[in-house]
């Protein structure tokens, strides 16, 4: 190898290493925020704060982040996105299963999305009251990722007419019935440990899916 390939090759270790460093702390920086906004509100939390229990100076995060909002957003969509992306995966491991299992696996799914600890928060706290500067884009997001839940909730809902274990019934109220059983489990999230709250899960999916079945 002559001297300048070993040159190239040590510009490239250097530049990977400062992509991955890059990467890895502007992960940090979403994860510290998504706890702290969780925690103590928008208004009760400032770059200082986040960047301090990130473990770098203020101005460093303007090196990821134009401002609070653009890094607010950036965690939002993300949890939006996961919420997506688990209801994704139910899903797909549990095609071929009667549409009851899948439906149970859905909302188990979602239930374990509620009781993680910050995601939850944030989500459920943000969605019902968002930063007065960001509530336009908020929406914008949380409408986007409604329509692809409600393209699987379709999907969801035509294959059970179709096997005949769903009783005839407009889709809007199957779907309108998903989402407020999905509200009523992160209100019971706040109030119950997880015990109780697994005890009122099982309860309320017995009456939910008793209005559903054929």
């Amino acid at each position: 190898m002559t001297w300048q390939s070993r040159a190239r090759a040590a510009i490239m270790r250097t530049f990977t290493q400062a992509q991955e460093f890059f990467v890895h702390t502007r992960d940090k920086l979403k994860q510290t925020g998504l706890a702290l906004f969780a925690r103590h509100g928008y208004e009760g939390t400032s770059l200082a704060h986040i960047a301090a229990e990130t473990g770098i100076k203020k101005p460093s995060i303007y090196n990821h982040f134009p401002n609070k909002a653009a890094l607010f957003l950036a965690i939002f969509e993300d949890v939006e996105s996961g919420i997506v992306t688990l209801i994704d995966d139910s899903l797909t491991h549990s095609r071929g299963l009667p549409t009851r299992a899948r439906f149970e696996r859905l909302i188990r799914a979602c239930a374990t999305f509620i009781r993680r600890e910050h995601q939850g928060v944030f989500y459920k706290r943000y969605l019902l009251f968002p930063p007065t500067d960001v509530a336009a884009d908020v929406a914008a997001i949380s409408n986007d990722n409604e329509n692809r839940i409600n393209a699987h909730l379709h999907t969801l809902f035509t294959e059970g007419r179709q096997s005949g274990e769903l009783r005839a019934l407009p889709e809007a109220q199957f779907i309108a019935a998903f989402y407020c059983l999905m509200d009523g489990l992160f209100a019971e999230n706040f109030y119950y440990d997880a015990d109780t709250f697994e005890q009122r899960l099982e309860g309320a999916w017995a009456v939910f899916w008793a209005g559903l079945e054929a």
